[in-house]
């Protein structure tokens, strides 16, 4: 008997703990870099029939957010308000004469921003 979930290849345990992680807080991440769009599809079809609505974002490469309601929703946009606050200070700390730097610092600062405007303007249900 595998303790593997058909689905996603992932432990079953693992399943559980995001659906009680989006009960309890309304949101749920995955810190896991190989995890992708396709999985997260896979998720949300096994957790559709407990909870009416769910989003599913891609912060970064190693942050990924499942949002099941406005509390976790609210809880996500301030991680990426974190987050953003992180790429300025890395911004301001590269040299001028790098412009690649800084315009690579400053395209995922608009899309961290773009992130969070989608967010406040979901309609959770």
């Amino acid at each position: 008997m595998s303790n593997s979930n058909e689905v996603t290849g992932q432990p079953t345990g693992w399943v559980q703990q995001l659906g009680s992680d989006l009960r309890s807080q309304g949101y749920a991440s995955i810190l896991n870099q190989p995890f992708d769009d396709q999985d997260a599809d896979k998720i949300i079809g096994q957790l559709l029939p407990e909870f009416k609505y769910l989003l599913y974002i891609h912060a970064d490469e190693r942050r990924k957010y499942f949002i099941a309601d406005y509390a976790g929703r609210n809880t996500v946009i301030k991680l990426l308000e974190q987050m953003e606050n992180t790429k300025k200070s890395a911004r301001l700390n590269v040299q001028e004469s790098d412009r690649v730097g800084y315009n690579r610092y400053s395209d995922e600062i608009q899309r961290l921003n773009d992130l969070k405007k989608m967010l406040i303007q979901e309609r959770f249900g």
